[in-house]
């Protein structure tokens, strides 16, 4: 019990310090999510790319729509 405690208030710290001190974008509803999760597997099951190509186009993509902002 000791143990998840630490473990959770060091989660809890973590996570109002980054808040705090880096600007970080707000994540998405759980229902946005699992459609874009959903359409990420679809992608995948067409077979456009490869998986490990598509996850590096989709990381990519995401940098630049962060760094865009």
């Amino acid at each position: 019990m000791l143990k998840f405690l630490l473990t959770f208030g060091a989660g809890v710290y973590t996570g109002v310090y980054v808040s705090q001190n880096y600007e970080v974008p707000p994540v998405d509803d759980p229902s946005k999510l699992a459609e874009k999760l959903n359409k990420k597997f679809r992608e995948l099951i067409e077979g456009k790319k490869s998986p490990v190509e598509q996850i590096a186009h989709d990381i990519k993509k995401e940098a630049k729509k962060i760094l865009d902002d």
